[in-house]
């Protein structure tokens, strides 16, 4: 994964919607608390299991037994469609072994902060995990294997980054233009290194991928130039549309709610 600009400080965009073309307007951008929470339990869900493992199995490996991700609830196809749905929701706190913890803490760092920092904490953490249930959906319905990891979260964020900065290159000029490059880079070196390896859940991948750009489509901040304009650089105003995110929020509950009755189903009868 590729490191981005995460800089917490106000970002410059060139323009705003109604507003004279000198006048300069910059966004306000979000302190990553969830993103620090989200690394936080990572890693401590990491620690417990190898003491699990540990305690219980005697095994020093524990994040990499079956047993032990069952039992901290891996994505487990046959168990999911009798009604452990739960399990595509704590799939995506768990790790296979260090370097799969490493990897997603590292991608997850990089990317958190950037789009926290301009979703605000409300929708990142909706994008976050929608976009990684979509991740475990996806996964359920295409892939028998036992699966885990914040993987399909983290693709959730490189979707909702890509979304964000398409709808708002132009205001970033020459920055909002790379970073989508990078994110198109990002994506494809990923899902080519992913069908290239084996034991790697693509499917999940590109279900988060999809998911989080849907959900971060209905979520864009809209912006509007400030009431009363002043002599300097200016915080552009947010519009609230709270009752419009909470039905897209919603809809996608819904929607994930029947694909997985659907797929349970189908599991089922096969």
């Amino acid at each position: 994964m590729t490191n981005l600009p995460t800089n917490p400080h106000p970002t410059r965009v060139t323009s705003a919607p109604g507003g004279p073309p000198a006048q300069q307007f910059y966004i306000r951008m979000s302190q990553p608390r969830w993103t620090r929470i989200l690394l936080g339990c990572n890693i401590a869900i990491f620690v417990l299991m190898t003491l699990y493992g540990i305690l219980v199995y005697s095994d020093w490996n524990g994040t990499q037994n079956a047993r032990v991700l069952v039992f901290f609830g891996a994505k487990v196809n046959i168990l999911v469609a009798q009604g452990q749905v739960w399990r595509l929701f704590t799939a995506m706190f768990i790790h296979i072994g260090i370097i799969h913890l490493l990897f997603n803490l590292y991608a997850l760092n990089a990317l958190g902060p950037l789009v926290e920092g301009f979703f605000g904490p409300r929708r990142f953490l909706w994008i976050y995990v929608l976009g990684g249930i979509w991740g475990s959906v996806a996964s359920f319905a295409r892939s028998d294997a036992l699966s885990a990891g914040a993987s399909g979260a983290i693709f959730a964020l490189v979707g909702a980054a890509t979304v964000y900065f398409l709808r708002y290159r132009e205001n970033f000029g020459e920055r909002g233009r790379a970073i989508v490059q990078n994110m198109f880079v990002v994506i494809g070196i990923n899902l080519v290194f992913g069908l290239s390896m084996p034991g790697i859940d693509n499917w999940g991948h590109i279900g988060g991928l999809i998911g989080g750009a849907a959900v971060a489509y209905g979520l864009l901040p809209r912006y509007r130039a400030p009431a009363t304009l002043h002599f300097g650089a200016q915080p552009l105003e947010e519009e609230s549309l709270p009752s419009f995110e909470w039905l897209w929020v919603g809809g996608h509950v819904l929607l994930l709610f029947l694909a997985i009755r659907f797929i349970s189903a189908q599991y089922l009868a096969g």
